[in-house]
C-alpha cells in the first residue's frame, strides 16, 4: 500500500530564502513575454523580487540526480533542456518510479517524484493579464519567479474543479513550475512494469501531456509529462 503523504514527509514552515541567482534563459524569455523587456523593474515594482514565505509540506527533495531522483535545489540556469527530456526516458527504463499522486477536476494524477522540487500549500499569486488562462499567475519561490500553471484548464478537463489547495513545484529547462492541485492524494512506489508507458493516443483529453498510466487498485493514474508541460508553457 503506497503511504500517505503525512506518512512520507514531517510537515514544516521555510521561511524565505535571501537573495536570488542570474535568470536563466527560459525565465527571461517567459518574464519578457508577459512582463515586458524591463521584466526587472516590474517585479520589484510587484514585490517580486523577495522570496515568498512558503509552507512546505514535504521540504525540498533530495537533491542528487538519477532516474528517481531531482537536480539540485532550485532551478539550475544552465540546464540543458535535452538532459530533462533524457530524464523522463531513463523513468521509462526504471525499475521502481516513485510517484507524487495528486487530484485535479476528479482525475486522479500523477508526478514523478524526480521532478519535484517539492509540494506547499497555496498561497496568493501575482497575476500576469497577458497570460493565457492556465497561467494563474506567478511567484518568488526560494529567489527564483516561477509560473504557476491551473492544470485543470491547460488539460482541458470538463469536469467541475474544486479549490486549489496545493502547489506541487516542479523543475526543469532552467525554471521552476508550480502545478495547482486540489488533494495530494498518495506517494506511489511503482515497479517499473506496473506502469504503461507511451499512452498518448489512449488518454485522449490533453494526451500530449500524459507519458503514462498506473494502475491502483480499479483505477487508472494518469502520469503527468512535466518536460511537455513545461514546454507547453514555455510556448503558451
Amino acid at each position: 500500500m503506497s503511504p500517505s503523504l503525512e506518512q512520507y514527509f514531517e510537515e514544516r514552515v521555510l521561511l524565505p530564502e535571501q537573495g536570488g541567482t542570474a535568470f536563466s534563459d527560459a525565465e527571461r524569455a517567459f518574464l519578457a513575454r508577459y512582463m515586458g523587456e524591463d521584466f526587472e523593474a516590474a517585479l520589484d515594482r510587484q514585490g517580486l523580487s523577495r522570496p515568498a514565505v512558503v509552507e512546505s509540506i514535504t521540504g525540498e527533495l533530495a537533491p542528487a540526480r538519477g532516474p528517481d531522483r531531482a537536480a539540485g535545489p532550485g532551478a539550475d540556469p544552465d540546464a540543458d533542456p535535452d538532459d530533462d527530456a533524457a530524464l523522463e526516458a531513463r523513468l521509462c527504463e526504471a525499475r521502481e518510479v516513485k510517484l507524487v499522486g495528486f487530484r485535479v477536476a476528479g482525475q486522479e494524477l500523477a508526478v514523478p517524484i524526480a521532478q519535484v522540487q517539492e509540494v506547499i500549500r497555496a498561497m496568493p499569486l501575482t497575476r500576469l493579464p497577458a497570460a493565457p488562462p492556465h497561467i494563474a499567475g506567478v511567484t518568488n519561490l526560494r529567489g527564483r519567479v516561477a509560473p504557476m500553471v491551473d492544470l485543470a484548464k491547460i488539460m482541458d478537463f470538463s469536469s467541475p474543479s474544486g479549490e486549489n489547495r496545493f502547489i506541487i513545484v516542479c523543475r526543469g529547462r532552467g525554471m521552476l513550475v508550480g502545478l495547482l492541485v486540489e488533494a495530494i492524494a498518495a506517494m506511489h512506489q511503482a515497479a517499473g512494469q506496473d506502469i504503461e508507458w507511451g499512452v498518448e493516443a489512449r488518454v485522449g483529453v490533453a494526451s500530449d501531456l500524459v507519458s503514462g498510466l498506473l494502475k491502483v487498485g480499479d483505477g487508472l493514474v494518469k502520469i503527468l509529462s512535466v518536460d511537455s508541460l513545461f514546454q507547453k508553457v514555455l510556448k503558451s
